[in-house]
């Protein structure tokens, strides 16, 4: 086939686990540990439980786990709630060249589906691994356009992704997988609308990215056509979507790396755009004591795209105080980190973080826009009353893969995360199921131990 889409499928569908490099391998391994551990705490939050409230209304099927919950759903519903609670927290992981959130859209999909066809972590792989590819392929096709005009990459490219990953579970030959994913863009949504009020609908974005993608594969394996061209064609995806883009880099060097590898990992609960000026003001804490009563003022200079996205003050809900870049700049400084406790009420509305963020002003830097997207930098200054000038440059925020952190940090982070729900032998054996995943004969070995059962 000579379109995008088609040149897309053929490789998507000829993915086989034996011809995985170990590294692929590994790194989808750490992504899906990533994703369930942000779903498992996410289960906690008002988005998850409302999530879970809606999936067992909506279902009376019981084919795929719900996560945290006691029984199973349908494989629509598990993938819609167990995506909105791997999102819930802003603690998932993310590729800068497609500007969104691959494992949310990918992972929950993946196991509802396997959980409901009896897949095993063979098969489990590089079901992962295509929908990586995918979101990143198609995101970074569209972007930054996509996400200057108000789209969600985790939403939109999103539910390609999921069309991708559970298309290869069905196996979906490569007709039928171009159907799939035409059929992914006619229902690929997400808009940044929620920014102006600190809604919960992004969480929801990435629910329906897998639930919509598990829908248009289904269609597609009993014969349902979507259109060849979805992705460059007049009325196609990309000319509706973006401004400007370059549909070529769908299939840029296929098969010569693989997108997955440029998947980052989060280590703050914020927008990804405020991590690398949350590292450098960390960094100065670090070495200098902080307090409210011996700063002046607080300068962040960062790349134009995140200084606009999340330069506001605004801050009334747990969403809107992650997409303030002043609001996690001040955590930051009197808290010391910025995870789950920083976006909680008591911090929310506390007296001494609402007049720090006073203090703090962000800025563009053209020279830091000249090195995105391959680097996403910051630098912090902090102005002392005692006349002192504190500074700290941040190239690459912590858990990009130039900057990847200790090989303990996703083992400690994944224990963290899922330590708000379970004690550490269950923690252990899903460690361990992951760990050999490629062991794994049913991916119900796994997925059991989710539930609260």
């Amino acid at each position: 086939m000579n379109s995008l889409t088609g040149k897309l499928a053929a490789f998507i569908t000829g993915l086989k686990y034996s011809s995985l490099p170990s590294e692929v391998i590994q790194k989808a391994k750490h992504c899906l540990m990533d994703t369930l551990g942000a779903a498992l705490a996410g289960s906690k939050t008002a988005d998850g439980i409302i999530a879970k409230k809606v999936a067992e209304k909506l279902s009376p099927k019981k084919e795929s786990t719900l996560i945290t919950a006691k029984g199973k759903v349908g494989v629509l519903e598990a993938a819609l709630a167990n995506g909105i609670m791997s999102h819930a927290l802003e603690l998932d992981d993310g590729n800068r060249y497609a500007q969104g959130h691959p494992g949310v859209a990918t992972v929950p999909g993946v196991l509802a589906l396997a959980e409901k066809e009896k897949k095993g972590g063979k098969e489990v792989i590089p079901a992962i691994v295509a929908g990586y590819e995918v979101f990143g392929r198609v995101g970074a096709g569209g972007n930054p356009s996509h996400f200057n005009r108000g789209f969600h990459t985790t939403g939109t490219c999103g539910t390609f992704a999921a069309a991708a990953a559970t298309g290869w579970l069905l196996r979906l030959n490569p007709s039928k997988m171009v159907s799939a994913l035409g059929l992914a863009g006619s229902q690929a949504a997400g808009l940044f609308a929620f920014m102006a009020d600190g809604s919960m609908t992004k969480t929801l974005h990435a629910g329906k990215a897998g639930m919509n993608g598990i829908l248009a594969a289904f269609m597609a394996k009993e014969g349902f056509t979507g259109p060849a061209y979805i992705l460059e064609d007049k009325f196609g995806f990309y000319k509706a979507c973006a401004d400007a883009s370059n549909p070529e880099r769908v299939v840029a060097g296929l098969g010569e790396k693989y997108e997955i590898m440029t998947t980052y990992v989060k280590y703050h609960a914020s927008c990804r755009h405020s991590h690398a000026p949350v590292d450098a003001i960390l960094d100065i804490r670090n070495r200098i004591p902080l307090r409210l009563e011996d700063i002046e003022k607080v300068n962040v200079y960062t790349y134009t795209m995140a200084a606009k996205f999340i330069g506001g003050k605004d801050v009334t809900t747990p969403i809107s105080g992650k997409m303030s870049l002043p609001y996690s700049a001040a955590v930051a400084i009197l808290c010391g980190r910025v995870g789950l406790a920083e976006f909680k009420p008591q911090i929310l509305n506390n007296r001494d973080v609402r007049a720090l963020m006073e203090k703090i002003d962000v800025y563009p830097d053209p020279e830091l826009d000249k090195l995105v997207p391959d680097h996403r930098g910051a630098r912090a200054e902090i102005f002392l009353k005692d006349g002192r000038k504190l500074i700290s440059h941040i190239l690459d925020a912590k858990g990009e893969p130039e900057n990847p952190g200790t090989a303990s940090d996703i083992y400690d982070k994944f224990c963290l995360l899922a330590g708000t729900v379970f004690k550490a032998p269950r923690i252990e054996r899903i460690l361990e199921k992951i760990e050999n995943l490629e062991k794994v004969k049913d991916i119900s070995e796994l997925t059991s131990l989710l539930t609260t059962r």
